[in-house]
């Protein structure tokens, strides 16, 4: 399959968030835009921390799959992040759990710490009413303002330059939301 560097990290980056407990099971999913014309995408029902180079499907920005296996059921929210971002190269979803645990009481998330202001700024949590993203607008919309957005009750979509980058700030949220339980559980003593 053309395009193995992309393939080979998004086979790194889905270990890396299994290794880091960002990913369980079979949730989430990743895509990178290689080029002006092809994306790469994670398949449907993937291992995000098992996976190979066949489960990685090549793309046309319309969707049409070029190489590879059926693509992640989150399809349509990738296309539309990148129909809709053009300087957006990769997009990592997945279901963590401090955030969706604080996700399902909650609209908005401020950090406490300084970095993580800096890196994640405000971030706003957005109904969602299926398995599968089915209204991208409300994703499109928010980010607009940020590079995370929160889906209630589902996970949280991360858009940015590099893949890596998606992925820590991912990290960087679910361990602020790890502080942020942990406060709470010593301000009750």
């Amino acid at each position: 399959m053309k395009y193995m560097k992309g393939i080979k990290e998004i086979i790194d980056l889905g270990r890396l968030m299994w290794d880091k407990d960002l990913v369980g099971g079979w949730n989430g999913n990743i895509s990178l835009r290689v080029d002006d014309k092809h994306l790469l995408m994670t398949g449907r029902g993937t291992c995000l921390g098992r996976l190979s180079p066949e489960n990685i499907a090549l793309l046309k920005n319309d969707g049409s799959v070029l190489e590879g296996c059926e693509p992640t059921s989150e399809k349509l929210l990738h296309l539309e992040v990148y129909r809709n971002f053009s300087k957006v190269n990769a997009v990592v979803h997945t279901h963590t759990p401090c955030i969706n645990a604080f996700f399902l009481n909650s609209d908005l998330f401020r950090p406490k710490t300084y970095e993580a202001e800096y890196v994640l700024g405000e971030v706003h949590g957005i109904e969602q009413t299926s398995v599968n993203v089915t209204d991208v607008t409300p994703v499109i919309d928010r980010l607009r303002v940020n590079t995370l957005v929160a889906l209630r009750r589902h996970g949280i979509v991360s858009v940015g330059n590099t893949l890596f980058d998606c992925m820590a700030r991912i990290q960087v949220l679910e361990e602020q939301l790890w502080m942020e339980a942990l406060s709470r559980i010593f301000s009750s003593k």
